[in-house]
């Protein structure tokens, strides 16, 4: 017998969302980067970032000089991400509530965490390693670690199994940037070969 199969099959997806790399200039930068060096010739004198349980940083401060900035930089890209993933009102604009500057130290990491904006973004400033100096370290120690330095996205899928989108992180990504919904769970893995700072900038908009 021979099996013809059924007539008028076809395949679907079920939608997800997903996120935005972008990548900015020198000149886009400029603004953020000087805030940033400023906040880090004196951590007293800047107002202190407590995101509670979400990591082990001890220096998180948030941003003010370069907020219009940054919410005129994002703005496009929230609402290509709105065109793209039928996600929020692309005809809205978009407002900075608040940003900050990471200065994450070897060993330190994000948990798994969400955040009370829109849209969220991670921006990558300094990068003080690659991920080829991070191998040779892990495989050096012995150490049986099975995930290097990486920002880390986690999601169900359809069937409701836990999965993760891993971006390994290095000096390459040095003015790249990410945009995605505030509550998308995502987290940041550590890193063990410079003792220089990894400088990150985050925030929120509604």
């Amino acid at each position: 017998m021979i099996y013809k199969g059924m007539k008028d099959t076809f395949t679907a997806d079920f939608p997800t969302q997903g996120f935005i790399q972008a990548t900015l200039d020198t000149e886009e930068l400029a603004p953020i980067q000087k805030e940033i060096d400023s906040i880090q010739q004196d951590f007293d004198s800047a107002q202190i970032n407590d995101l509670g349980n979400a990591s082990n940083l001890k220096n998180e401060f948030y941003l003010q000089d370069s907020l219009e900035h940054i919410e005129h930089l994002l703005n496009p890209l929230c609402q290509k991400y709105c065109e793209v993933y039928a996600f929020g009102d692309r005809a809205k604009h978009y407002s900075l509530r608040d940003a900050w500057v990471n200065y994450q130290t070897k060993h330190e990491y994000f948990g798994t965490h969400t955040h009370n904006g829109e849209f969220s973004f991670a921006l990558w400033i300094k990068v003080p390693y690659t991920q080829q100096q991070e191998q040779e370290f892990v495989n050096y120690q012995g150490r049986n670690i099975q995930r290097l330095p990486a920002f880390n996205f986690h999601y169900t899928d359809a069937l409701g199994t836990i999965r993760n989108h891993i971006i390994p992180v290095d000096k390459s990504f040095e003015g790249k940037l990410v945009l995605f919904p505030g509550n998308m769970n995502h987290s940041v893995t550590p890193f063990y070969t410079s003792d220089e700072y990894r400088i990150t900038v985050s925030g929120n908009l509604v």
